[in-house]
């Protein structure tokens, strides 16, 4: 008996959790375990050839997320890190709370003024965040990625404190 394998349709990475700080993780005093996964992940993406995006669970910009699409911290903290090869593809994120600190999105309900929302699936020097909570059917790959801000559920206590509107935020 023969046993056909089927044809993958398309490949995707996850991630989550990686933002590293100098000062929030001062027992690691270098990238170098967060450049590590990067590499692995460019070599993963290189010999899969068929990822079609990054799927991008929060926390990305420890300690307090970013300010806005100028902050350095695109540059110095993604960009410089992961490859260009591995942001060549879209990079489907929700925010994590440390993400929301100083995040305008945390005292807003405009999601114009949101630093990492991002309705332009092909502007990757950003990651793609239409909203807060979000879908993307991708027929071709006969999938659907379904992305849910739960940090409703723990802005109260974790995240609103945080912010420059503790009492917007809540």
């Amino acid at each position: 008996e023969v046993i056909v394998k089927p044809k993958r349709l398309g490949s995707y990475l996850v991630i989550g959790d990686w933002g590293w700080d100098e000062n929030a993780h001062g027992n690691l005093k270098s990238r170098h375990c967060q450049q590590l996964v990067a590499d692995a992940m460019h070599q993963e993406f290189e010999s899969l050839g068929d990822v079609q995006f990054v799927i991008n669970v929060g926390d990305s910009f420890y300690p307090d997320g970013v300010a806005n699409k100028s902050d350095a911290q695109w540059e110095l903290k993604w960009r410089q890190v992961y490859s260009s090869r591995v942001r060549s593809v879209p990079w489907y994120s929700v925010y994590g709370n440390h993400d929301l600190h100083a995040d305008p999105c945390a005292c807003s309900d405009d999601l114009a003024v949101c630093a990492q929302v991002n309705d332009d699936e092909n502007n990757l020097a950003y990651f793609f965040m239409p909203n807060h909570s979000w879908y993307r059917h991708h027929a071709e790959m006969d999938l659907e990625v379904i992305a849910l801000d739960l940090n409703y559920y723990q802005w109260g206590n974790q995240t609103c404190p945080h912010t420059n509107c503790p009492d917007a935020c809540r």
